[in-house]
């Protein structure tokens, strides 16, 4: 039996050593420079003779930050395993990370990667860099443990992602680089097994009034005005009704008044305003439904006076896709049963509350499970660490998960 060799592979002061190792090399975006820490990777999986590949998208590839990053800072990394006769998992997870903000804020410098009470601290820690640690080290073991695999296991440190992925997971899914059977994605779980998340849509609500001078505002109709109003209804009715959606493991839909701006000088009523509105989609909510609810609302205010033009524009869209595996996929239940086995204790899956690569995915139709060590709650914040527990708990879970999908 495979099973007591491969736990032995794996050995918690590689793991932790080498997560010290990603955090140290900086990749926060911006400007988000993945090639120190795609370097330390892929000479991790050629140590244990790995095929690896290191890419970087082509210049023609932007992200819509418009942020004039080279693309060939931005390499990600592709490590093949096994014979190839079989189905093809994919476990992907992001080597970028977002800024550390003031590194006299931490309790220890953001990149040291300082270990204390059974604690790894440092950006990226967590989100996402454990959950790479993780997938490189149960790869590594597995070649260690001398286990041949049937089908083929890709382990995917990918670019990007704190950029919204386009020059990550979505160029390697669209210049087929990347062509899964299913896919584990790596992101801050406490290693709770989730087959669900929400879309994204960001928008840009403009209203166009007409300007006047501060001392007869009743000689112009207050774009500013006419917003708060708009505001008013979408708090009332609109998020109530996206509320009533219901997903087993998923927060309800979201709608977040987010950035507004409107006016020019304070002794002008203003005749534009901007409004920009963050949407966390579940399944069954779609970009087009809530443009056109917000399209009637608009119009029902303009109707009762005084009339303004308006119009609705996309800034950001996930094309309404959604993570959605169903539970008793072989992928989710051998994940589970994996993490049960680890464990000694009952698992149950659930639903991812933030956002992952998981929705880039979604739109090859494959199973997707997202899974990985540490707190959601710590990404992107001050102090951000992960367990060593889990750091290795994880490793054991997937290597093994691996191991079941793909025959030995």
């Amino acid at each position: 039996m495979y099973r007591k060799k491969l736990l032995s592979a794996i050995d918690e002061d590689e793991i932790v050593a080498f997560l010290q190792e990603l955090i140290r090399a900086r990749s926060d975006y911006p400007p988000g420079d993945t090639r120190e820490v795609a370097e330390v990777c892929a000479r991790k999986l050629r140590e244990y003779e790995i095929e690896v590949q290191v890419v970087c998208p082509p210049q023609d590839v932007h992200s819509f930050h418009q942020d004039g990053v080279d693309n060939s800072t931005m390499p990600s990394v592709i490590g093949t395993l096994g014979s190839g006769d079989g189905p093809c998992l994919l476990m992907n997870a992001h080597i970028d990370t977002v800024q550390a903000g003031e590194r006299c804020a931490w309790r220890h410098d953001p990149f040291a990667a300082v270990v204390e009470d059974g604690m790894v601290y440092g950006r990226g820690a967590g989100d996402d860099k454990g959950s790479v640690c993780a997938q490189v080290m149960a790869a590594c073991a597995i070649k260690k443990a001398g286990i041949h695999l049937k089908g083929t296991l890709q382990i995917n440190p990918v670019a990007d992602e704190e950029a919204s992925s386009f020059r990550g997971a979505k160029w390697l899914c669209s210049s087929g680089l990347l062509r899964p059977d299913m896919v584990i994605v790596g992101e801050q779980t406490e290693n709770i097994v989730c087959c669900a998340e929400r879309s994204i849509v960001n928008l840009r609500v403009t209203i166009k009034g007409r300007a006047s001078h501060g001392a007869m505002p009743w000689k112009g109709n207050n774009a500013t005005v006419r917003m708060a109003e708009f505001i008013e209804l979408v708090h009332k009715e609109l998020i109530p009704q996206v509320e009533a959606f219901k997903h087993p493991f998923l927060p309800p839909t979201t709608i977040s008044t987010t950035k507004i701006r409107g006016g020019t000088k304070v002794n002008i009523i203003p005749e534009f305003c901007d409004l920009e509105i963050d949407c966390r989609m579940v399944p069954g909510v779609t970009e087009e439904w809530i443009i056109t609810r917000m399209n009637e609302l608009l119009q029902r205010l303009s109707n009762r006076g005084p009339a303004f033009e308006w119009k609705i524009e996309t800034i950001y869209s996930e094309g309404g896709r959604a993570t959605n595996t169903d539970p008793n996929e072989p992928l989710v239940q051998t994940l589970l049963q994996s993490a049960q086995e680890v464990t000694q204790t009952p698992q149950i899956p659930s639903g991812y509350q933030q956002a992952s690569d998981g929705r880039v995915f979604a739109s090859l139709g494959v199973p997707i499970a997202i899974y990985g060590p540490g707190d959601p709650g710590l990404a992107h914040a001050l102090n951000e660490h992960v367990p060593i527990a889990q750091l290795v708990e994880a490793t054991r879970v997937l290597a093994l998960t691996a191991c079941k999908l793909l025959g030995t």
